[in-house]
């Protein structure tokens, strides 16, 4: 049997709350470093909430313990992706260690439509500065994820 592959979008806010879009589906979900027993299956995930965006109803809903359970196989394969998609996300001690590094060589993409020079300084909380070398004037702040993004795509 084939496993639906399911594409995530999402965006991490304040104090690791994550929002996003997968399947049709809107989530957001609320992670640590470390898993724990509160957690989903033991992992990183306390809260977790999940509505079907074309009915507006909640599919699955967990605060330190199931309120609203998947109901259906589809439910369980996008809870399971999703659970992969979260427990993937870098932690603070990871963070931490790329803060201490130098700023990356990057591009900005300028109003006028072209890409100039910039760097980019990652702060300890994961969040993202893109700057003008030069000038020091900022273009872009970045959440955590859309930096984690912008490292695997560097990388690949």
């Amino acid at each position: 049997m084939a496993t639906k592959t399911y594409e995530i979008k999402a965006k991490q806010g304040w104090q690791n709350w994550i929002t996003g879009m997968v399947g049709g589906y809107g989530f957001q979900a609320k992670i640590y470093d470390e898993g724990s027993e509160l957690g989903i299956d033991g992992g990183r995930v306390s809260k977790l909430w999940v509505r079907d965006e074309a009915t507006r109803l909640v599919a699955m809903n967990y605060e330190r313990g199931w309120d609203v359970r998947p109901k259906t196989a589809a439910h369980r394969r996008l809870l399971t992706a999703l659970l992969e998609y979260l427990a993937a996300l870098p932690t603070t001690e990871m963070w931490e260690e790329l803060a201490e590094g130098q700023p990356i060589p990057t591009t900005a993409r300028m109003r006028s439509g072209f890409e100039a020079p910039a760097l980019m300084k990652i702060d300890r909380d994961g969040y993202a500065t893109i700057y003008d070398e030069q000038t020091g004037q900022v273009y872009k702040k970045l959440d955590p994820i859309a930096v984690r993004d912008f490292l695997d795509r560097r990388a690949a």
